[in-house]
């Protein structure tokens, strides 16, 4: 994940003057790297599971403790105040979580504006998962009348001017002309009511997760207090979200107030940015690192990396700040230690059992299967793992089945996991008609399929899979090759009457190997073969490759 720092601005935040090679040093050993720098402003490429360093506030905090200019958890006191937002049972079914949290006295500019806003963007469109999870505002809090209402409300009833327009629309309008509105509108156009915060003057706030009002939800540099809100269907990244925008306010300055959130049947009081506390056994840190370190090297460590830390024993106890919600486990402590004792101070040794690596037996084997196709006359393609649902049923004339799909796809082109090899060596063999017949190509490599009682849900199995396009195909000799191939890998196989849709109706068969049926050979089905613009039939045969088979090679 990139983000846009102005570097004279990160070392005032980090309150050293480093040289730019000093810079790119230390943000290598804590994750980051420097990707291109243009006019004073530095593009930084943050590891992923550091949401929290999606800022310039961010990244300048880490940096402080670890040159040790500010180390352990920083401390944000959290006042009281008596702002209350209120939630109404309608939301529970829509988006059903909110958090709040207020930051005053900050000195905002039109940089300053820039970045915070880069901030919201970039946490929604990561943690949030492009604000399906989570979404956040921003507004002016002198500007609002509490208490603050979260409730839902019919879309023709919303109305108000959407934040960088001009003139009210209805919510309606919003989902269709507004930019935000074409982007995320299909996050809450299945309800028929939609969530909607507004004050108690019933001034909107924002319709969340899509858009913030014009006259409460755009920050100017006179701006001096901030309302700050996330609203999201998971509480804990919901929770999570407000502290890491909250804390980085405060980064800049600003002093914290909480605000009471009242649901119909409990109060909470945000922002909670206590301490997570948890043990870590020493003897546990030196044999995952593999280093011999000592109680005050481990807490000097975390503390560099902004935790709290204190040994008792063979015991580091360990205090972890609100914004890291990348720390899940005692191996993400541990990675932390390591990381903040500097991966360049750890001195490598040598193993104390030395051995020579070899293949695995699998491995092996596969390389077998693929000289013998080579041998057979094939040329070996290589497929990505993620497609389409299209390429995978639509064009194969099959009924679409449940598939592992990516939860936030950056191209709908590759938004699932293949259950099958064909598809898309039928998609490559479409981009290469203007060639020369025969085409002979096969693949090994992994497909997913849905398990439920995985530990995922899902089993990564390897198949292997083959397609012969010619003027004339022949599936006898199809056959033959099929046999070959199992025999000189110790097996055998026959084939048994089939039906599937990708093939022609009685030139399909099911092949079974030993006891079991793992694949399907056959002549392709001409609606398949239009569907991807083949004009040459086409033979093709896919199977399940067994691990148990690597001892029966060469028996």
């Amino acid at each position: 994940m990139n983000v846009d720092v102005r570097i004279s601005d990160l070392l005032q935040l980090i309150g050293r003057n480093l040289s730019l090679e000093e810079l790119e040093e230390n943000l290598f050993l804590i994750k980051c790297e420097i990707d291109r720098i243009a006019d004073g402003v530095a593009t930084i490429e943050v590891n992923p599971d550091r949401v929290d360093m999606l800022s310039t506030e961010g990244i300048a905090r880490a940096l402080r403790g670890f040159l040790e200019i500010e180390t352990g958890a920083p401390k944000y006191p959290v006042k009281q105040s008596k702002w209350q937002a209120i939630v109404d049972r309608s939301v529970a079914k829509v988006r059903p979580y909110l958090a709040c949290g207020i930051v005053k006295g900050l000195a905002l500019d039109d940089n300053l504006i820039a970045e915070f806003m880069q901030l919201q963007e970039r946490l929604t469109g990561t943690f949030g998962r492009n604000r399906k999870r989570t979404s956040v505002g921003l507004y002016v809090l002198d500007l609002i009348t509490p208490p603050v209402y979260y409730h839902t409300a019919p879309p023709d009833a919303i109305k108000f001017v959407p934040l960088e327009f001009h003139e009210e629309l209805t919510a309606k309008q919003i989902l269709r002309d507004h930019p935000k509105g074409q982007e995320f509108g299909d996050i809450i156009k299945p309800f028929p009511r939609y969530p909607l915060l507004v004050d108690a003057k019933d001034k909107v706030l924002s319709l969340p997760p899509i858009i913030n009002s014009n006259d409460l939800g755009r920050l100017l540099v006179n701006t001096k207090d901030v309302f700050v809100e996330v609203t999201g269907t998971h509480k804990q990244t919901t929770l999570q979200s407000l502290n890491i925008v909250i804390t980085a306010l405060a980064e800049r300055g600003g002093s914290l107030e909480a605000v009471d959130i009242v649901y119909p049947d409990h109060q909470e009081q945000l922002p909670n940015l206590s301490l997570t506390k948890r043990e870590v056994s020493l003897d546990l840190v030196n044999a995952t690192i593999g280093y011999d370190f000592g109680a005050p090297a481990v807490t000097r460590a975390l503390k560099r990396m902004r935790m709290d830390a204190k040994a008792t024993q063979k015991v580091i106890q360990v205090g972890i700040p609100s914004f890291r919600v990348d720390i899940l486990h005692d191996v993400d402590i541990i990675e932390d230690v390591a990381i903040g004792y500097g991966y360049n101070q750890i001195e490598p040794e040598l193993p104390k059992t030395m051995t020579v690596g070899q293949e695995l037996p699998m491995t092996m084997m596969l390389r077998t299967i693929r000289d013998l196709m080579v041998g057979l006359g094939y040329q070996e393609v290589a497929n990505y793992v993620l497609t389409n649902t299209r390429t995978l049923f639509e064009k194969m004339n099959q009924k679409i089945k449940t598939v592992v799909e990516i939860a936030n796809p950056k191209s709908m082109e590759y938004h699932v996991a293949r259950n099958s090899l064909l598809p898309g060596l039928l998609e490559f063999l479409s981009l290469n008609t203007a060639q020369e017949l025969p085409h002979r190509i096969f693949e090994v490599g992994p497909v997913v399929t849905i398990n439920p009682n995985a530990e995922t849900c899902t089993d990564t199995v390897l198949h292997l899979a083959a397609v012969t396009v010619n003027s004339r195909v022949d599936i006898t000799a199809l056959k033959a090759e099929l046999f070959t191939l199992l025999s000189n890998l110790g097996l055998k196989g026959k084939v048994t009457k089939a039906s599937d849709p990708s093939f022609i109706n009685g030139r399909v068969a099911n092949i079974q190997i030993g006891a079991q049926q793992l694949g399907v050979l056959g002549e392709v089905h001409p609606l398949v073969l239009a569907n991807f613009g083949i004009e040459a039939p086409s033979l093709a045969f896919e199977f399940e490759i067994l691990a148990d088979w690597v001892p029966k090679m060469g028996s």
